[in-house]
């Protein structure tokens, strides 16, 4: 053993092997991803357990990577071919061992180890291996390789350790799957990156409120259609978070395909009440669906359907600010939900903004608990005449941030169209 390793093995020993599994526990358990908990599962072996620790662990294409450490306080990460059971057979099997076991690897598997890892064993006397397992699975496996055999406290030591690091790694890759499958999710219901649209502008703004997932209840969605008109719609969800994102992700699937068939708002928001009431769901949305359709160089017209939902806002170019009031009761509660659709004319310079209730329901101000109102936001619509549409939307979210003063909010999404 070097000199450094048998100043580290006195000390533990003193310490006591208790205290060290102890130690062990607490730096594991915030361990969140994979290689975290296998690079502190390699710092803590070395120089305990012993002069030069590894753990292995399989990797895509052929491959494993580990994680080291020495006793120099160096920490390395890397990836080397996978060895065939052939050639490694101990080595093999701990990699699909049910249980903790401490096993030497034959100097000939050492010696079949490529690259840098075989440089780290060269030198030393023995070189053992233990699975690293996790209810009946082995996320990988610990080297440990040593200048003298390991004696049997020593082992016990060994086989405590494994199973907590075996606990870690295994935790750490359970949340790395819920972590990628929660990314593939969001990257499915996320709103889509606008089109670009002959004839007319749009800005959207998104902002979720506090969830696991980067996604709620609030959505918007635009289609261009093969005939040169435009699908729209911005809806809400009842509530937010997992539940509310799988509906949304239902909607906009839903209206992405009923488009191709169906042009008018008020039928579409019909078929749409249908497809919500034959899930058996028992949430609900309101909803804006809007069909554009250009009329000339600097005008469109608009179409609008509303499902319960606020009212859309219409900025003219001379500064007043129109409610387009559209009845409409909200979609997947009733079969017999009626839902009403207007008509609007934007010239060049005019703006129509759909929004959800996160903006005007959002309560704050001076005494905390008032809502924004939609009277504010018309204000600050009036006020903000020939701004750009990304910088309109970024100043009504800064204002309904300033006036939540900190307090909770529900998901905001906002869509601008204009005409140019």
């Amino acid at each position: 053993m070097t000199d450094a390793a048998a100043s580290a093995r006195p000390a533990v020993a003193q310490q006591g092997d208790t205290a060290f599994l102890a130690e062990v526990g607490g730096r594991l358990c915030g361990s969140m991803d994979t290689d975290t908990a296998a690079t502190i599962v390699a710092e803590l072996a070395s120089p305990v357990l012993a002069e030069r620790a590894v753990v292995l662990l399989p990797a895509s294409r052929g491959r494993w990577e580990w994680w080291s450490h020495v006793l120099d306080g160096r920490s390395t990460h890397g990836r080397v071919r996978r060895l065939a059971p052939s050639i490694a057979p101990v080595l093999a099997r701990a990699m699909f061992a049910t249980q903790p076991t401490v096993r030497v690897l034959p100097q000939a598997e050492v010696d079949a180890i490529p690259g840098t890892l075989h440089e780290m064993f060269a030198e030393c006397a023995e070189v053992s291996v233990v699975p690293l397992v996790a209810a009946n699975e082995t996320p990988g496996v610990l080297i440990l390789a040593r200048s003298e055999a390991l004696a049997e406290r020593e082992r016990h030591v060994v086989m405590q350790f494994a199973e907590r690091a075996g606990a870690a790694l295994g935790a750490a890759a359970v949340l790395g799957k819920v972590r990628a499958a929660i990314e593939g999710l969001e990257s499915t219901l996320h709103p889509a990156e606008l089109p670009s649209v002959p004839g007319a502008r749009m800005a959207a703004f998104y902002r979720p409120a506090a969830s696991p997932l980067q996604v709620g209840g609030d959505f918007y969605d635009v289609h261009p259609r093969s005939d040169g008109t435009l699908l729209f719609l911005l809806g809400d969800v009842c509530g937010n978070g997992p539940e509310a994102a799988a509906l949304t992700g239902s909607i906009r699937h839903a209206l992405s395909a009923l488009h191709l068939v169906e042009k008018e708002p008020q039928r579409l928001l019909d078929l749409v009440n249908q497809t919500l009431l034959a899930t058996g769901r028992s949430r609900f949305a309101s909803l804006v669906v809007g069909s554009l359709t250009a009329r000339g160089a600097d005008t469109m017209r608009l179409s609008l359907g509303s499902g319960g939902h606020p009212s859309p806002l219409v900025l003219r170019r001379d500064g007043r600010v129109e409610e387009v009031i559209i009845p409409g009761m909200l979609v997947g509660v009733t079969a017999n939900a009626k839902f009403g659709q207007e008509s609007v004319e934007l010239r060049r310079g005019d703006i129509c903004l759909l929004y959800t209730d996160g903006i005007s329901e959002a309560r704050g101000g001076p005494s905390g608990d008032e809502m924004y109102g939609e009277t504010r936001l018309h204000e600050l619509l009036s006020s903000s005449l020939g701004m750009p549409m990304d910088a309109l939307l970024t100043k009504i979210n800064t204002s309904v941030r300033e006036w939540l003063g900190g307090n909770d909010h529900d998901d905001i999404a906002l869509l601008a169209i204009q005409p140019y």
